[in-house]
């Protein structure tokens, strides 16, 4: 009988130079014996700045850096595409870069609900997997990233089975440093980071603070566990089987482990870019008024968000 071989990937496409793309590009771009990654950006300033020297990114253990060229569409096909966009971005991402990337699996590394629908609705003969991670990153200079903590990716489909493909992303992921396990079901994993973003972005957002403050002020985490437990009913309603029982609890633990970190949401605020938030807070609503469960604590923080959104980009 013939082996059997694990697929491998020569050419990964990394699209979207943020903190999570300039994480994983760094980190695959490293690996020994890895394979040749490019970065897309539709920003061609940006992405000749980018070409012109190595990705750093700042970790515990010290710095890490890589060339990677940075180009508005890869210069030969790929057979692995990671999308690292912001969620509002994705849909338009895979739009425009339809034609190069074909039948070439693609990631998804969005925080939220519906981003993995609108790909594949976009890319209907692409195979989508879902990503859901942890990683926590900021980016703090052009191509320079803080990485704040190295944590779990969680990877597979939101329905059927996860497959080979899966499998074989998850190794490239964890022989680039980068810890990754596969799923059988995503639903509950997307559920469960959405329960916990939801909570831990719009408190440490609008007061303006890193993660571990909305844990440590008594007020900020009375507001993370009344998202937190909203968003659970809201779960519980749409007949999820979350992984864990106190969506509460782990906010506020994922936001003492991050406890560095500057969330997105903070991030996109202080520089006048569009949030997230209508894929967090606002998913969760939208989903509460169809299920009849209140959660006014949630319809608040995503007015507020788009209070200060509209308020920072004028």
């Amino acid at each position: 009988m013939a082996e059997v071989r694990p697929r491998t990937f020569q050419h990964v496409v990394i699209v979207g130079p943020g903190a999570v793309g300039l994480c994983v590009a760094v980190h695959l771009a490293g690996t020994d014996g890895g394979p040749r990654v490019t970065l897309v950006d539709h920003d061609a300033g940006r992405a000749a700045r980018l070409s012109a020297r190595p990705l750093r990114l700042r970790t515990e253990g010290g710095i890490l850096e890589a060339r990677v060229p940075v180009r508005l569409a890869p210069d030969e096909p790929p057979d692995l595409v990671i999308l690292a966009t912001k969620a509002h971005q994705a849909g338009r991402a895979v739009a425009a870069a339809a034609a190069w990337i074909g039948r070439a699996p693609l990631v998804t590394l969005q925080n939220g609900l519906g981003v993995t629908e609108e790909v594949a609705a976009a890319l209907p003969r692409t195979g989508v997997i879902t990503g859901v991670t942890y990683q926590a990153a900021n980016v703090v200079a052009e191509g320079e990233v803080h990485h704040a903590a190295n944590v779990l990716t969680h990877l597979g489909y939101l329905a059927g089975p996860a497959d080979a493909v899966a499998e074989a992303v998850a190794d490239l992921f964890a022989r680039a440093g980068l810890p990754a396990r596969v799923e059988a079901d995503m639903t509950p994993v997307v559920w469960w980071k959405l329960l916990i973003n939801a909570a831990i972005n719009p408190v440490a957002a609008l007061a303006g603070v890193r993660n571990g403050e909305v844990a440590h002020r008594p007020t900020l985490a009375a507001l993370v566990s009344a998202l937190a437990d909203e968003g659970q009913a809201v779960a519980r309603a749409e007949g999820v089987r979350l992984p864990g029982e106190d969506a509460a609890a782990a906010a506020l633990q994922t936001a003492r482990a991050t406890a560095a970190n500057r969330c997105s949401m903070l991030q996109d605020l202080d520089a006048g870019r569009p949030t997230e938030v209508e894929y967090l807070n606002g998913a969760i609503v939208r989903l509460a008024a169809a299920r009849g469960v209140s959660v006014p604590t949630h319809r608040a923080a995503a007015a507020l968000v788009r209070q200060v959104s509209s308020a920072s980009a004028a």
